[in-house]
């Protein structure tokens, strides 16, 4: 993954424009060539057309002082349909866009353009909310949420390259979740709730750190800065989790895998990343792992965990 061509769709207002300090960001780190792009619903016509052209023209001539070798480029018709074929007829690698802005004539907000490029595409898209804080550097710290499954670690290619020989630190994040307790069996639980839920969260910590460890341990050897932490979180707080790790450790992007499927009206991805679209101010990268990768179950820590009381062990 080496990000040699970024595409920014913009619509001429100050929220789209939000994207722009971002590729700037990767595009000098990666000497990336940044494509800016506008969408209109009809055809473009003499002053439409000349404000468009001169409009991203003006932003590219800012960005080509700035050393970025920046073009520009118009289309028509369904902005989120027109925004995914540029990018796949041109081999863009990423995509970089605001969740939301407004023009006088159109509105464009997450849920809409923004929602069908997430669904449409298999390029990687590094989506700047409305929330997202002031550009105040490069990305310093990127918080990666893995599961041990290869569907998660994903995206660690992707942040390899952002990150690799250079000081930015990654933190990898694995969140376990509360075990369930079978209500009923030939073989009754033997502890009692507490000291059964107690000891199986200690031993799915000591899983999750060993996990970590070891995927550490490949990344470092590869020359990234990378750290990790384990939280605890009760059933369905996976998001809320990653939301307050990203708050307490003062995270700049956060980056996650996605389930979705090719074509724009195919609304499905996966439901973590989803909420974290919907919730996180942060800026977040969203990685379509290649169709190889199914989008599997996590690697139950809680396997081995189960076979071993099973077994009597625990």
């Amino acid at each position: 993954m080496a990000y040699k061509k970024i595409l920014v769709p913009l619509n001429g207002s100050e929220l789209a424009e939000k994207a722009l300090p971002y590729a700037k960001i990767i595009a000098k780190l990666k000497k990336s060539q940044v494509t800016l792009f506008a969408v209109s619903l009809t055809i473009f016509v003499d002053r439409r057309d000349r404000l468009f052209t001169s409009y991203l023209e003006a932003n590219a001539k800012e960005l080509n002082t700035e050393g970025i070798k920046t073009t520009a480029d118009t289309s028509y018709g369904d902005v989120a349909e027109e925004i995914v074929k540029y990018a796949n007829n041109n081999k863009i690698d990423l995509i970089v866009m605001a969740s939301h802005g407004y023009s006088k004539a159109k509105k464009w907000m997450f849920g809409s353009i923004t929602q069908k490029v997430l669904y449409g595409t298999e390029i990687p898209v590094l989506l700047i909310k409305s929330k997202s804080p002031e550009v105040s550097g490069e990305f310093n710290r990127i918080l990666v949420p893995v599961d041990g499954s290869p569907f998660s670690e994903s995206t660690l290619p992707y942040i390899e390259e952002l990150t690799r020989k250079t000081d930015r630190e990654v933190l990898l994040l694995h969140i376990c979740e509360p075990p369930i307790v079978p209500s009923y069996g030939s073989r009754p639980i033997n502890p009692t709730w507490k000291k059964y839920q107690d000891n199986m969260w200690e031993e799915m910590e000591k899983l999750s750190t060993n996990y970590l460890k070891t995927t550490m341990t490949a990344l470092k050897k590869k020359g990234m800065n990378v750290k990790s932490r384990v939280e605890r979180a009760q059933t369905g707080e996976v998001v809320k989790t990653i939301m307050k790790v990203s708050k307490e450790e003062n995270v700049d992007l956060v980056a996650i895998a996605t389930q979705g499927r090719t074509g724009v009206n195919r609304r499905v991805y996966g439901n973590v990343a989803n909420k974290i679209v919907e919730e996180l101010s942060q800026p977040i990268l969203l990685i379509r792992p290649a169709t190889s990768i199914p989008p599997s179950r996590p690697q139950n820590l809680l396997d081995d965990i189960w076979q071993s009381y099973l077994g009597g062990k625990l």
